[in-house]
């Protein structure tokens, strides 16, 4: 189990790097053909009739990638942790808080299933570098396969919360040490 356990840090660790670095890089080059469109435009010496093929690869990279990095570290927008002042109870709490993780869950099954689809059928390519749309929308299915992936965990670990509300406490607790 314990190895287990290691081998699922680890492959966190890679994801969480891998997801980062890429939208990093998908970013810099999204802001490298900016200014070398604004550049073009202050000396039009050539063209850039490929840059929206890039472009388009690139915003739909960065915002499913960078979605899917989001939610592995529950970094969207919320309204902060109204529960507590709400819901009385720990194991009330980790039940609240289920609830709305077999939710998500749900909303990144279907989306997975729907953008799996849609990669699927595309047999259309882009004009200029002849890419198959299939490898644009291919982002799609991967982060919504891996936001399941981190929906089941968060699952999981509301329901271990259920059973016993200290273990959380307890590892915090041994993390701060």
């Amino acid at each position: 189990m314990k190895s287990l356990v290691e081998f699922l840090g680890k492959t966190d660790r890679i994801l969480t790097a891998v997801l980062k670095w890429l939208t990093i890089i998908l970013f810099l080059i999204l802001a490298t053909i900016v200014i070398v469109n604004i550049l073009l435009r202050i000396f039009p010496f050539t063209s850039l009739h490929w840059a929206d093929e890039i472009v388009e690869l690139c915003f739909a990279w960065l915002v499913f990638y960078g979605a899917a990095a989001v939610w592995m570290v529950k970094g969207h927008f919320s309204v902060g942790d109204w529960i507590g002042k709400v819901v009385k109870g720990e194991r009330a709490k980790y039940a609240f808080r289920l609830a709305l993780e077999v939710i998500t869950l749900f909303f990144a099954l279907i989306l997975c299933k729907y953008s799996l689809d849609l990669a699927m059928r595309s047999l259309e390519v882009t004009s200029v570098f002849q890419i198959p749309k299939s490898v644009l929308y291919s982002c799609m299915p991967i982060s919504a396969m891996i936001m399941v992936a981190y929906s089941i965990v968060f699952v999981a670990q509301n329901i271990i919360g259920i059973v016993n509300p200290k273990i959380f406490d307890s590892a915090e607790n041994d993390h701060n040490s």
